[in-house]
């Protein structure tokens, strides 16, 4: 009995949705962990953990101690090591299996002084400060997680999400965090983004320039809608289900695809809808009101509909 109760227990879905789990791995952003990271894929070290340590943290000693950085910097800017942003994590990754690069950031520049100077909002400021230091950061090779941000900024998480949504609203211009450029997170909603803009007449590289998205991804994303959108017009069907397994990629996939499919067929022009909305938020009940809107011109029957 008592086995028995020790197996329910690892059974138990410890995960849980806290914040605190996404400024854990900032801990490990270090000159510590690049310096392991040295040591065991570029001289190939293979001994023990704990030796590993020891002998990154005698050669981090001995840079404080014999390098100085003074001048190396300009007022207002900091060193920090991220992420590099050709390094798009796969599942289970770590930070310490990430590929790391250090960058220079402006935190603070003449452009803010003159803000405050101005009596400008402060969240406009703290918007552009984001928005600078986000791009900074992808010119160095690197890439800015929100959390890093709001470590940087001295924001919640939560503060670094509103900012982006509300700079992206106030400029139509995307702040480049890590969750938009590597595609992972809530953020993913990009793709919509990229596919309005094409149905919007944008060429590849204007639609480049404007998402800092590589060419290479942008293609895949409209090679996916078109492939999508195939399949709708030639079997004349909605079901996001059958469409996946036809093409075998992700129901969510399929559906914000529909999603967008459905609203372009409503009107002559796709419309800039908001990069943020949520469209994995978007229910069952949702796209079928949208294909019973639609179903003259793609010949859906209702009773598939209401099911």
């Amino acid at each position: 009995m008592a086995k028995k109760k020790k197996q329910d227990k690892k059974m138990i879905n410890t995960c849980k949705n806290d914040t605190k789990q996404h400024y854990i791995p900032n801990a490990k952003l270090t000159y510590h962990t690049r310096l392991k990271q040295m040591l065991k894929e570029e001289l190939g070290y293979q001994g023990k953990p704990k030796v590993l340590d020891l002998l990154a943290s005698e050669i981090e000693e001995i840079t404080n101690e014999c390098y100085s950085e003074a001048g190396k910097i300009g007022i207002g800017q900091v060193k920090v090591i991220l992420p590099s942003v050709e390094d798009k994590p796969s599942w289970g990754q770590t930070i310490e299996d990430t590929k790391l690069v250090t960058v220079t950031l402006s935190l603070f520049s003449e452009e803010d002084r003159k803000g405050y100077l101005e009596n400008e909002k402060s969240g406009i400021i703290q918007q552009r400060r984001l928005s600078r230091i986000a791009k900074e950061a992808i010119a160095q090779g690197g890439v800015l997680t929100s959390s890093v941000a709001g470590e940087l900024l001295g924001l919640k998480q939560t503060t670094i999400s509103k900012y982006t949504k509300e700079y992206y609203e106030r400029t139509a211009e995307i702040i480049p965090l890590r969750g938009f450029i590597h595609d992972i997170g809530r953020t993913t909603t990009h793709k919509r983004w990229i596919i309005e803009l094409y149905l919007n007449g944008y060429t590849t590289k204007e639609i480049q320039e404007k998402t800092k998205h590589k060419i290479s991804s942008i293609d895949r994303y409209l090679k996916r809608y078109m492939s999508i959108l195939s399949i709708v017009e030639e079997l004349k069907t909605l079901e996001y289900l059958k469409i996946s397994r036809i093409l075998g990629i992700s129901e969510s996939s399929v559906k914000e695809n529909l999603a967008i499919y459905l609203e372009y067929k409503e009107a002559s022009k796709i419309k800039r809808i908001d990069y943020y909305k949520e469209i994995n938020g978007k229910t069952d009940i949702v796209l079928k009101e949208l294909a019973i809107k639609n179903r003259k011109v793609i010949n859906y029957e209702k009773k598939k509909i209401t099911q």
